[in-house]
């Protein structure tokens, strides 16, 4: 935009208007389609802007801030419910090979005290060595 002080382009813009409607008239009919077609051709090939939701500007800005801000958030977030979530699997399969054993245990002929005993063990490893 021209900022000198003597130039007052809405002045110019009407006049320039003016001149164009006032010679709008005086075509003839092929010339008039001719420059129709050519404005439609024109308005074609013009990229139209969609609309977006906006708060003066405020709405797409938070978007963009949530966008670029919170996609590394969100990357972490699920890289810790996955780490939680296998831990979670995990302690289910301790849990789970943990009353397996208990259940064996108890089912067993032989007392809980033989268990507890440290030559009971000794006795167990030499016994499943000799076979």
């Amino acid at each position: 935009m021209n900022t000198t002080p003597d130039f007052d382009e809405r002045a110019l813009v009407q006049f320039i208007r003016h001149q164009l409607n006032t010679g709008v008239n005086e075509l003839n009919k092929p010339v008039a389609d001719r420059l129709f077609a050519a404005r439609q051709l024109a308005m074609s090939h013009h990229k139209m802007v969609a609309g977006q939701l906006s708060l003066a500007g405020a709405g797409h800005m938070a978007w963009d801030w949530c966008e670029s801000n919170l996609r590394p958030f969100l990357v972490a977030a699920s890289l810790v419910v996955a780490v939680v979530c296998g831990n979670y699997l995990v302690s289910m399969q301790r849990i789970s090979d943990q009353e397996d054993i208990d259940s064996a245990v108890l089912s067993d002929d032989l007392p809980l005290d033989a268990y507890l005993d440290s030559g009971f063990h000794s006795w167990l490893e030499d016994t499943s060595s000799r076979r």
